[in-house]
C-alpha cells in the first residue's frame, strides 16, 4: 500500500496565482489605455460640439440668406410686374400712333392729288364741291389725332401741333358755305346765259 503524501500549499500569492495580470506595468497600460479612452470622448464631444455650434451658424445663415432672397425676389417681382404692363403700355400706344401715322398718310396722298393750280375754270365749282370734304376730313381726323395723343405716356409728338406758329387753319365750313352761296348767286345768272344761247341756236338754225 502507497503511502499518502501530503497535498501541495497552493500558492497564495495574487501575484504568482494571477500571473503578471495585476503587475504595475499592466496597471499603467489601462490607466494609459481609459485616459486615452478619456481623451477620445472628449475630442469627439468636442467635435460633436463643433459641428453643433456649425449647424447652428449654417441655420442663421439660411435663414439669413432666405429672408434676403424673399425680400429681393419680392422687389424683383414687382419690377416684373411693372415692366410687364409698360411694354403692353408702350406697345398698345405703338399700336395707336403707328394707325395715326397711317390715316395721316393717307389723307397726305389724297391732299397731294389734288393739285388745284392745274384746274380749269370749268367745273371749278364741282371741283371745290368734291375737294372740300377732303380738307375738312384731314383737319377733323388732324385735330382729334392730337386731341387724343395728350394722353400717351411715352411719347412727346402731339404735346405741340406742328404749323402752330403758322397762321390759324382755314375754316372749311365757311370755306365751302361761301362758295355754296356764290354758286346759288351765280346760278340764275348761268341759266339766263345758258337760255339766251339756246335760243340764238333755235334762231340761226331756222
Amino acid at each position: 500500500m502507497r503511502q499518502n503524501t501530503p497535498y501541495r500549499q497552493m500558492e497564495l500569492n495574487p501575484n504568482t496565482a494571477d500571473g503578471a495580470m495585476h503587475s504595475p506595468e499592466q496597471v499603467m497600460a489601462q490607466m494609459e489605455k481609459a485616459r486615452q479612452q478619456v481623451e477620445l470622448l472628449e475630442s469627439q464631444k468636442a467635435q460633436w460640439e463643433q459641428q453643433r455650434r456649425q449647424l447652428m451658424r449654417n441655420n442663421e445663415q439660411k435663414a439669413l440668406f432666405t429672408e434676403g432672397l424673399n425680400e429681393i425676389g419680392l422687389k424683383v417681382h414687382n419690377a416684373v410686374r411693372r415692366l410687364e404692363r409698360e411694354l403692353e403700355s408702350m406697345e398698345r400706344e405703338q399700336k395707336e400712333v403707328y394707325q395715326a401715322c397711317e390715316c395721316m398718310q393717307k389723307h397726305l396722298q389724297i391732299l397731294s392729288a389734288l393739285q388745284p393750280a392745274n384746274w380749269s375754270n370749268e367745273g371749278l365749282q364741282d371741283r371745290l364741291r368734291e375737294a372740300l370734304p377732303k380738307l375738312e376730313n384731314a383737319e377733323n381726323d388732324f385735330n382729334e389725332i392730337y386731341a387724343v395723343g395728350h394722353k400717351y405716356l411715352h411719347t412727346d409728338v402731339f404735346r405741340y401741333k406742328p404749323g402752330v406758329e403758322e397762321k390759324p387753319g382755314v375754316n372749311w365750313r365757311g370755306l365751302r358755305d361761301e362758295l355754296l352761296r356764290g354758286l346759288a348767286f351765280h346760278l340764275p345768272l348761268f341759266l339766263l346765259l345758258l337760255a339766251t344761247w339756246v335760243v340764238y341756236l333755235i334762231v340761226k338754225a331756222s
